[in-house]
């Protein structure tokens, strides 16, 4: 037994509030926990070959296909019982397990590597003008709600497209597409049938969408709508994505498969268990699921369910080495925040497992639409960065909450005609100091000679553009140059990181910009591994070290 009494102890009998692992206190009231996510509308939705194009180069077309999916709501309700919010894992007799980045990356077929999801922080009022911009139509007051859209005007809008559309037609409907994808299977919210559109800034340019990290996002959220399920009083709604965990569970614990299964999918796996809703036979209630799972044994797991699956057809955005999906570290997901520690559960990675560490504590935080999650997990974010071998920070994109409204609409080309000036100086002096953060990523590195000098040659450009004789910015500072108020505290009169810049970055205004020639980087470490998609074998080989490469606390 790899957990012993006082572990045992330490994790399930805490006086902290939380129930214990299998108590059935909190379903004895309520019954049956209900799914929040709805994907029925999108069989409604008729895209084009130019528009299912777009969806596959997103990184999201796998997605897509797992909708529709037949939810066991007794066997799910029976599994969240076994689930431990202080730990992220579900405890069963000996042992514990959970879903993991590489099974995000085969169940649903999207990227688990990349930026964290999260932009700029939007409030209540943006959220037209959002729309507007990405969309090309806003939804009116009886469509949102606490600035939320809700999914049926997304449906009713865009679905299909007119007879003869515009580039910009196209780009609406998919992106209004996406929208209601990811926010229906990957981010359902409580407020069921509603979706944020804060995700809409990470939709808008379809050739870095699969840059993104959605299954680290996505498994954020179901670790989160497991802990949440598990609060005593809890709702009965479960949040997160559902189809994930009702596959997992399928594909790790065979006496819960149905009888009928599709060997033809081999990728995402959640299609072998999709059946769009036809009967599977009798199903069992959640008393005689929890008695199944009060007698699971480590014989009744299969250890390994993704050995036929041939790694050749997985996409090139969607592999993750193993030395990523075995490294401790925070998944994120604007405000959510929740601890990913795979070594408690190593056998799912063909490990043998060790003794089992103390979690951290953390504390969990609900949505604030004036918090800036980027700025409030940078270290966190940074750290998942540096294990994925992100160089790159996305860049800031479009201010949302200072566009005017006829910039947005484009119902006024005058008006677009006399801001276009003012708004490229200010895109320009974005740039400025987005240089030296920019600059201190490429540090050491060696880059294509094709590359160095472009990139040199828009430093220049940038540096020495000429700014215009009146500026909104310049304006501003110089009304506001003559109300400064001088902090009394010296130590709150240092100056603001940059939006993108690392807080522990050195706040020094004379940073260099890019140099003419590039320093080499000297590869010394096991983070090329990361980059070069390679993994150290399990059994043999190199040995994997646990902490060597990652150590988020």
């Amino acid at each position: 037994m790899d957990l012993t009494s006082q572990g045992q102890k330490t994790q399930q009998q805490k006086p902290n509030g939380r129930r214990a692992v299998g108590s059935s206190q909190t379903w004895t009231r309520y019954g049956v926990l209900l799914p929040s996510q709805q994907t029925r509308k999108l069989k409604e939705w008729v895209l084009t070959d130019e528009q299912q194009q777009l969806v596959n180069a997103s990184g999201l077309g796998y997605l897509a296909l797992t909708t529709g999916f037949t939810i066991d709501r007794s066997l799910l309700t029976a599994f969240c019982e076994r689930w431990n919010n202080e730990t992220n894992t579900a405890h069963f007799v000996g042992f514990e397990m959970a879903p993991s980045l590489r099974d995000v990356s085969y169940i649903l077929g999207i990227p688990v590597t990349g930026h964290v999801v999260t932009a700029e922080p939007i409030g209540d009022e943006a959220v037209n003008r959002m729309c507007l911009h990405y969309l090309g139509e806003s939804p009116g007051s009886g469509e949102q709600l606490c600035g939320l859209i809700r999914l049926t005007w997304l449906c009713r809008k865009f679905h299909q497209l007119p007879e003869n559309p515009t580039i910009n037609d196209i780009a609406f409907s998919t992106r209004a597409y996406l929208l209601y994808l990811v926010g229906s299977t990957l981010f359902p919210d409580t407020m069921r049938g509603f979706v944020s559109p804060r995700y809409l800034p990470l939709l808008g340019d379809f050739r870095k969408i699969h840059e993104y990290a959605w299954g680290a996002a996505a498994l954020a959220h179901l670790y989160r709508g497991l802990s949440v399920a598990v609060t005593p009083n809890a709702t009965i709604q479960f949040l997160g994505s559902a189809t994930l965990l009702m596959a997992w569970i399928y594909e790790y614990l065979p006496l819960t498969q149905p009888q009928q299964k599709n060997q033809n999918t081999l990728l995402p796996r959640a299609c072998r268990w999709n059946f769009g809703g036809a009967t599977r036979g009798q199903r069992k209630k959640v008393m005689e699921w929890r008695k199944d799972f009060e007698h699971l044994q480590l014989s009744d797991v299969n250890w390994n369910p993704y050995k036929d699956i041939n790694p050749a057809i997985v996409p090139g955005c969607c592999v993750a080495a193993d030395n990523i999906c075995y490294s401790l570290t925070w998944l994120i997901s604007f405000n959510i925040k929740e601890v990913y520690v795979p070594d408690r559960f190593a056998r799912q990675f063909g490990r043998e497992q060790g003794r089992l560490h103390q979690v951290p504590l953390w504390a969990r935080r609900t949505w604030s639409k004036a918090k800036d999650w980027r700025v409030e997990y940078a270290h966190e974010i940074g750290d998942f960065h540096q294990l994925v071998g992100c160089r790159f920070i996305p860049s800031a994109g479009t201010n949302i909450n200072s566009l005017p409204n006829e910039f947005i609409a484009g119902q006024s080309t005058t008006g677009c005609s006399q801001n276009a000036s003012q708004n490229f100086s200010m895109m320009v002096e974005d740039l400025k100091n987005d240089l030296p953060v920019i600059d201190r990523y490429l540090e050491g590195q060696i880059l294509p000679p094709e590359v160095a000098s472009f990139l040199e040659k828009v430093s220049t450009m940038i540096r020495i553009y000429p700014p215009p004789q009146s500026s909104p910015r310049k304006d501003e500072a110089a009304q506001c140059k003559n109300v400064t108020v001088r902090a009394k505290n010296p130590r709150k009169r240092a100056r603001k990181p940059l939006l993108f810049q690392d807080p522990s970055s050195p706040q020094d205004s004379g940073v260099k910009r890019y140099p003419g020639a590039l320093v080499p980087y000297q590869a010394s470490s096991r983070q090329d591994e990361v980059l070069d998609g390679t993994a150290p074998l399990p059994n043999g080989g190199e040995v994997f070290k646990e902490h060597e490469m990652m150590e988020p606390w």
